[in-house]
């Protein structure tokens, strides 16, 4: 070859590289620049791909079932049970598998099998933080029965759960009908995630949605915070909301950028909560904002507190098998700037699900001290805890105590988790009094000593 073909060759295959680099960068998606001019790119995964994770997830619910059923269980397992399924007991067991896919709906269509015939919503204009439930037909009088659900292996375990529970709860002229389906229906449960993870999924909704390097980020009863906010004259946030995210978007609340997040159906249950404050820290830069949790939990033991608002300084582990895990229980110190509100403090522990909640784990945890349990808040400090400047993250956390989990099997059951949702109605004012001081230290907020008698003669 000459020199002049060499070059001409050379040249050609610059060309194609960077026309190749180029076409790589498109696919990205998330591009943010914070205030510090740190720059951080987040790239969506050119082909979302979807792991079998059956025998890990469909083994794991299996050892919390036979814990739950040893150990005496306090959540009334039918209730849960048929609260999500009962409908379409026929739908599940008629089905030739069920399958959980854990992702976004659309990267789960394109990963669906090709020989569906068609794909068929059960519910109409499904709720998009929910579990959605779908019948896919791949043979005549044959289907499968899809469920896509939340990219959190806490999602995946508590759907799985309760379906095996179903499978136990059959009437006789079920039970009859689908004899042979129940005696191997464990079988018959598959179960996929999503290669996207739920950090990346935020990452890209605060990119599509223009939400970067907010003040403050408060978690939890949005609609209490908002009210609140538009009393003192602020106006209306942008509602921005996907099977991702539901939030509030203040780009000027007194001066400060301040994002509401919802934590309704499911978006950000257990670890995905980790990993929305992972993402949060991500578009944040070097500034990172102030955040405020309010979350609902369980009483260990302690009725008293009930609709009440409590103030954690720690948070465990209290899965059942942490040793297996994690080698040892993990605690978190929590920093929390909420204790000066003078309210109850507490130790708290987090559980992957409500049914580890025992009546001998109660008893555990009464010994140990331990006094509320959530499904959030260790994964939350642990994601505020790993960053290399904790100290610059101040964080405000206040927990709603809904109902009670007790060591005794005579336990009152009118407090218990199914009536959680009455408590939480009967506690706004409960709600508004602790976000109020919340927002008032943060000056979103005036101090009642600096507001005209006219504020004060209406509310606010």
């Amino acid at each position: 070859m000459n020199r002049s073909a060499a070059t001409l060759f050379s040249a050609l295959i610059v060309i194609f590289l960077l026309a190749c680099n180029s076409a790589r960068i498109d696919i990205g998606q998330g591009s943010f620049t914070s205030q510090s001019n740190e720059t951080i790119r987040e790239f969506s995964e050119p082909r979302i791909s979807f792991e079998d994770r059956t025998e890990e997830l469909v083994g794991h619910a299996e050892r919390l079932i036979a814990k739950n059923e040893k150990e005496g269980a306090v959540l009334d397992q039918r209730w849960y049970t048929f609260k999500r399924f009962g409908q379409y007991q026929d739908t599940i067991f008629s089905a030739s598998q069920i399958v959980f896919y854990g992702g976004l709906e659309d990267d789960v269509r394109a990963n669906l099998p090709k020989h569906y015939e068609s794909v068929v919503p059960l519910e109409k204009d499904q709720e998009p933080g929910e579990i959605r439930l779908f019948s896919a037909k791949h043979a005549p009088a044959q289907h499968d029965l899809i469920i896509i659900g939340q990219n959190g292996r806490e999602v995946a375990l508590k759907t799985i759960i309760r379906l095996i529970y179903l499978a136990g709860f059959t009437d006789p002229e079920r039970e009859r009908k689908y004899r042979d389906k129940l005696h191997s229906f464990k079988k018959s449960l598959k179960v996929f995630m999503s290669s996207r993870s739920a950090r990346q999924e935020f990452i890209d909704f605060f990119a599509k949605h223009g939400v970067s390097s907010p003040d403050t980020v408060m978690i939890g009863f949005i609609g209490d915070t908002r009210s609140l906010l538009k009393a003192e004259g602020i106006h209306d946030p942008e509602l921005y909301s996907d099977e991702s995210l539901r939030v509030n978007w203040f780009k000027n609340a007194n001066g400060r950028k301040v994002l509401l997040v919802s934590i309704d159906h499911n978006r950000i249950y257990a670890s995905r909560s980790g990993e929305l404050i992972e993402a949060i820290l991500a578009i944040s830069g070097s500034s990172p904002p102030k955040i405020v949790f309010l979350g609902s939990a369980g009483a260990i033991e302690d009725p008293s507190i009930v609709g009440r608002i409590v103030t954690p300084t720690m948070v465990l582990n209290g899965d059942p098998f942490p040793a297996v895990q994690h080698r040892g229980v993990l605690v978190h110190l929590i920093r929390n700037k909420a204790v000066a509100q003078g309210r109850i403090k507490t130790a708290h522990a987090s559980v992957e699900n409500v049914v580890v909640e025992t009546t001998q784990w109660a008893g555990r945890m009464k010994r140990d001290r331990v006094t509320t349990v959530d499904q959030e808040l260790f994964h939350i400090m642990k994601a505020v805890n790993s960053r290399d400047s904790t100290q610059k993250v101040e964080i405000y956390v206040g927990i709603l105590v809904t109902d009670n989990v007790s060591s005794s099997a005579d336990a009152n059951t009118d407090i218990t988790l199914e009536h959680a949702e009455e408590a939480i109605a009967k506690t706004s004012s409960t709600r508004r009094e602790f976000l109020r001081s919340i927002l008032t230290d943060l000056r979103l907020l005036k101090r009642d000593d600096l507001k005209s008698p006219q504020q004060k003669a209406i509310g606010y």
